[in-house]
This record gives structure tokens, sequence and C-alpha cells, in this order.
């Protein structure tokens, strides 16, 4: 649990190293493909050797398929209709429109796993689902309400929230690292067959030299993306796909303190109660249940189904 708080702590520091690329001139999807083709260049450069370290390459090559999937739908299918949300509708009915992914995970999560829907699981959704609004609710008149970019906010959910469904089946059998190397690795490979891709590098190309600027894509590959990834996909092997979509939206609250502390900016007692209403709904997810499951370890908290094995 506290790995899937970690990560969900890094992911929102990511706007805190944005602000120094669109002051640049970067706009969304443009850090987007940045952010993602940071990650897999670390990747192959420092870690491929590590990361497959005691991985078997004949059960790697039987579950490329579900890794392809995952990777494309979980990592740049996520970041592309995020941002192209933001471009549309704005950032706050943007982020608003990604935090249905509690939501979305419980439904996958009974459909996919098998996961029992229990009310403390529900009220936790609906809590954080509307602390976030409240949280945003000042910056969500500023939408232009355009459907495509809804559809966009509302596929960017959907994609947030199988991540972590997808993903636990292949930590399962592979373990994590592999999952999430191939998922940038995959990702950007294909970024690099899209126009924007390009736009983007030569972008960056003329801002070389500009140290905050690189240090700003160094960051967001590296602390805001890998790490943040890394410790993520290791709390999946011991939570929940449901609960670990219901923890990440504290994700907001740290970007909201980061702009606080860091941009000076100010907020609303209504946006402080969203703040509120999103930690007790962590805080319901964290704490666990009076049932115990007979036998289990304390390795693996009891509310969650064991991951299977293979």
């Amino acid at each position: 649990m506290s790995m899937i708080l970690a990560a969900a702590a890094l992911w929102g520091l990511l706007g805190l190293f944005a602000v120094t690329l669109n002051a640049a001139g970067f706009d969304g999807q443009q850090v987007a493909i940045l952010r993602i083709l940071c990650a897999a260049l670390l990747l192959v450069v420092v870690g491929a050797r590590w990361l497959l370290r005691g991985v078997d390459l004949r059960v790697l090559a039987a579950q490329s398929p579900r890794l392809m999937l995952h990777g494309l739908i979980g990592v740049l299918g996520y970041n592309l209709c995020y941002f192209q949300a933001i471009d549309a509708v704005g950032v706050g009915m943007a982020v608003a429109l990604l935090y249905t992914a509690p939501l979305w995970a419980l439904v996958f999560a009974v459909w996919f796993d098998g996961e029992s829907v229990t009310g403390r699981g529900l009220v936790a959704a609906l809590g954080a689902l509307c602390g976030v609004v409240l949280l945003l609710g000042q910056t969500l008149s500023t939408g232009t309400g355009a459907p495509a970019g809804v559809l966009f906010g509302l596929a960017a959910g959907l994609c947030y929230a199988l991540y972590p469904v997808l993903g636990r089946w292949l930590i399962a059998r592979l373990g994590p690292d592999p999952v999430m190397a191939s998922g940038f690795i995959l990702s950007a490979l294909v970024l690099l067959l899209l126009p924007m891709t390009w736009q983007a590098l030569e972008g960056l190309a003329i801002h070389r030299g500009e140290w905050s600027i690189w240090g700003a894509v160094l960051a967001m590959g590296l602390f805001g993306t890998l790490l943040a990834y890394a410790l993520f996909t290791r709390g999946l092997r011991r939570i929940a796909a449901s609960r670990a979509a219901l923890l990440t939206t504290v994700e907001p609250v740290v970007a909201m303190l980061g702009a606080v502390l860091w941009l000076g900016e100010r907020f609303s007692a209504m946006q402080w109660g969203g703040v509120a209403l999103i930690l007790v709904s962590a805080l319901l997810v964290a704490i666990p249940g009076r049932r115990r499951v007979s036998g289990s370890s304390p390795a693996d908290p009891s509310p969650d189904r064991p991951l299977p094995r293979g």
C-alpha cells in the first residue's frame, strides 16, 4: 500500500515539472511524448539487462500479446487521451474526468479478477470522485465542454483503470519490472512513427544548453515516470487493482499541495474540503476490514484475492 501511495505522490509532482516545459512552449501532447520517450530511453540505456535478469525469455515471448495490449492501453492510450482532453476542455475538467478511474477499476476488477464489491469500497470510490470534483470545482467552469474532450477524458480514466487490472495478471507471471519496461518501450516505438513526436524532439533540440528544460524532462522521466511506475507495479503484487486505483486519488492532493508550497497558488475552503474527502476515502481503503482470510500471510492483505500463480 505504501508503494501505491508513494507512486501517486510522485505523479502528483509531475505538474511542477510540466510548468517549466509549458513556459518553454511545449503543449500538453508534447509534454506527454517527451515523458514517455525519456522513460523508454532510460530503460534501454541503463536498465534493460537488470530488468530482464532472471526472466524466462520463453515466458516473456509467450505473453508478448498481453504485454503489448497492456502497454498500448495503460501507457500510450492513457497519456495521449489525457493530454488531448486537457487541450480540449482544460486541465480541471480533464483531471475530474480522469478520476472516474476508481469507478472504472471497480467494474473491471469484478469483471476480470472476480473481486467482490463491498459497501465500503463503493463508498470510498464515490467519495474519492466527489472529492476530486470539489477540489477542482473552480477550474471546472473554465472547460469548454467540447464533446470530444469529454470523451477523451473518460477514455483516459478507462485506460488509467485498466493499467492495474491488466497488469496484475502479467506481474504474477513475469514480475513487475518487465511489465513496466515493456509498456514504455512499446509506447515509445509507436510514438516514433508519429509526426508530432518529431516536432516535440525538434522543439527540445532548440533548447539545447538550457539545463532547466532538459532537467525538467529528465525529472519527469526518472522520478515522475520510471520510479513512480516501478513502485506502482510492485505495489500491485500485494493489493487489489480496485484498491490501487482508489489510493492513487491522493495524486491531485499532492499536486495541490505542490502548487501551494512552490507556485504560491491559493485554494478555497471547498477545495480543501475536497482534499479532506479524498484522504478519508483513501483511509477507508487503507484500513483493513475486520474479516480475515484463514491462513493468509501478513504480507498479503486479507481483503485481496491472492495473485494467480504459474
